[in-house]
């Protein structure tokens, strides 16, 4: 490990587990936004330490462990502020922020777009009130809605402690092809594919698949789509998308999990033309994020936010409406 070359990325005591847990789950769990096999590569690289020594993939911290994280790329990994990006803040305070999300931002950093996301507009913002910037979760690049963010390192951890015992709440809703029960579960594992590393989809736990749990219910039903509700159990990446299209009905507009064609309905040109102009009002999958609840991280009072629905999808309800 040559220091050298190297920028100090992290330094984490560990303060928020009982029992030992291999360090690339504790770390992919920790900070949410960068995926394990980041950080298992990380760890080959030998840019991470635990009481100073270097680890494997195998090591297991422990209460009171000492964690260092180093990366070259400092340039990269900056947040840099970016005061043209406006966000859509609906609460915040001393500790947190609670953010509405558009459909099509990119909630952070990352290869190929390192200053125009959601967190290079926040840090902007709160750079000019000398405040930080915390990631506690996240959503998908076309997927609206309710994100919330810490401004020090204790309600970032304490927020991710919530989510991770499940004190926090997620409540989502997609419009999806298909009809669909009034009420339904899925309970099958996802896992990344082997032949497209950037989607996922429903695999054994032989092959890397992980429990994910979706619970759905029908809002609103059309001869050929169904407006649903998602609570989630787990927080798969993909997750809704993945169980969704596993069951046949993928989300309107989801182009990497076959929702961004016309596959079911009539052959007549009115309906086709319709479907048509309904995709077009979608650039990615037809996901927001509606309902956030979670303890505040200091005061523990149960903080509960919604938004409506985006104009996007309310313009498509519109129009299936007049589909008889």
């Amino acid at each position: 490990m040559e220091e050298g070359k190297l920028y100090l990325l992290a330094s984490i005591m560990v303060q928020d587990i009982k029992d030992p847990v291999r360090i690339d789950s504790y770390l992919s769990k920790r900070f949410p936004e960068t995926g394990r096999t980041q950080f298992q590569k990380q760890i080959a690289n030998e840019w991470i330490l635990v009481n100073n020594k270097i680890v494997d993939k195998g090591t297991r911290v422990f209460p009171d462990d000492h964690i260092l994280v180093f990366t070259p790329y400092k340039s990269k990994l900056e947040w840099l502020p970016n005061p043209e990006i406006k966000p859509k803040i609906i609460f915040e305070d001393d500790e947190i922020l609670v953010v509405n999300k558009e459909a099509g931002m990119q909630i952070h950093p990352a290869s190929g777009n390192y200053s125009n996301t959601l967190v290079n507009g926040l840090v902007a913002y709160l750079e000019k009130k000398k405040e930080s910037l915390f990631l506690v979760h996240r959503l998908d690049k076309f997927t609206s809605g309710l994100v919330v963010f810490a401004k020090t390192e204790a309600s970032r951890d304490a927020l991710a402690n919530s989510f991770s015992k499940k004190l926090a709440s997620r409540k989502y809703q997609a419009l999806v092809w298909g009809t669909l029960e009034e009420e339904g579960m899925v309970n099958e594992p996802i896992g990344r594919l082997q032949h497209n590393s950037k989607r996922f989809g429903v695999l054994s736990k032989f092959d890397g698949g992980k429990k994910a749990v979706t619970h759905y219910k029908t809002l609103q039903s059309f001869p050929f789509h169904t407006l649903i509700e998602c609570t989630l159990e787990t927080g798969r990446t993909h997750q809704i998308r993945v169980h969704m299209q596993h069951l046949g009905n993928p989300l309107v507009g989801d182009f990497e999990y076959g929702g961004n064609e016309i596959i079911r309905g009539l052959k007549e040109e009115s309906y086709l033309n319709a479907m048509q102009t309904m995709l077009e009002l979608f650039e990615g999958q037809a996901l927001v994020a509606m309902r956030l609840s979670f303890p505040h991280p200091i005061s523990m009072e149960m903080m509960e936010f919604e938004i409506d629905l985006p104009e996007n999808i309310k313009e498509a309800l519109a129009l299936l409406e007049g589909i008889s």
